[in-house]
């Protein structure tokens, strides 16, 4: 009787573990059925967003989210993964796809994402421009400083808008709306200072 359990229970747990891992595969092939796959994918893409990818310093505040920390920022082929700490604990993962904005499970489509984030001056591909650091808004307002920093400074809809880039960080403001989303690069301290006395 008690093998006859054993091997009852032995086979419950081998039927469900096959059926979480075809709804786990499932569901990954449905994610990345989101994405237009007649495009041929250039491996060497990626490699030229070294500067923007990594751990980062960011500030997110904005009236839906308040956030100043670490991040640790990847991209892939298919979406922008934003790992979220606080004190070295990671908190949580903003992802954005092709098509939404997901944060910790739960999903958006980019253009309302965006709106509530953002406010009325914004459009869905916002998040991935700022992220990539590319230009927003069709490159309103865009010139260079004398310091290489690409600026854009513009007023849409009476709300002025301040967009900084360079390799060492990416600022956006909406001044009116008081709006930051800022990424600076983050170089880990080191831990192993050299010893005085060893001179």
């Amino acid at each position: 009787m008690k093998t006859y359990i054993t091997k009852l229970f032995f086979g419950i747990c081998v039927a469900l573990f096959l059926s979480a891992c075809s709804s786990t595969s499932e569901g990954w092939n449905n994610f990345l059925s989101m994405f237009d796959k007649s495009q041929p994918v250039d491996p060497n893409s990626l490699e030229s967003l070294a500067h923007v990818s990594g751990t980062k310093l960011l500030l997110i505040n904005t009236p839906a989210i308040k956030f100043y920390d670490l991040a640790v920022i990847r991209f892939s082929y298919y979406a922008i993964h934003v790992d979220l700490f606080q004190m070295g604990t990671p908190i949580g993962a903003l992802e954005i796809s092709k098509n939404e904005v997901c944060f910790q499970g739960e999903c958006a489509p980019k253009s309302l994402a965006a709106r509530k984030i953002f406010g009325e001056v914004s459009y869905g591909d916002l998040f991935d421009d700022i992220f990539f650091s590319a230009d927003i808004f069709g490159g309103k307002g865009l010139r260079i400083t004398k310091e290489g920093v690409l600026t854009q400074r513009f007023l849409l809809n009476n709300q002025e808008i301040l967009y900084e880039r360079t390799n060492e960080y990416t600022l956006f403001k909406n001044l009116t709306k008081g709006i930051v989303i800022s990424i600076q690069n983050y170089s880990f301290p080191n831990m192993n200072p050299p010893n005085p006395r060893q001179r």
